[in-house]
């Protein structure tokens, strides 16, 4: 993933471990590393940790939740999850041309 801030760049490299656990590997690109600059890149950083640490404890508990007797798999929430659904209608769409295409080249 890149993320691409003012003046600044960081990159976040998933590396699948097992099934249930994964490493992130973060990497910080900087337009201005000079020493004036040193306490406010050390702040982007600490920020950008911060968030990972409240995403990481989301998806656990998000994790938790789904691995529990009371989920139950079913539709996308209407209301909440618009955007995941858009996101799973283009992809179906791509992944259908595309095999579309594949069979009648082959």
């Amino acid at each position: 993933m890149l993320n691409w801030y003012e003046g600044y760049l960081d990159t976040n490299f998933v590396v699948p471990l097992a099934i249930n656990k994964m490493k992130v590997v973060f990497e910080f690109y900087f337009a201005d590393v000079s020493d004036a600059a040193k306490a406010r890149n050390k702040q982007s950083m600490d920020v950008s940790e911060r968030i990972q640490d409240e995403d990481h404890n989301i998806c656990e508990s998000v994790q938790k939740g789904l691995s529990s007797r009371a989920y139950r798999a079913g539709r996308l929430s209407v209301r909440r999850e618009a955007g995941e659904q858009l996101f799973h209608q283009l992809l179906h769409q791509d992944l259908t041309r595309g095999l579309r295409q594949s069979v009648a080249a082959g």
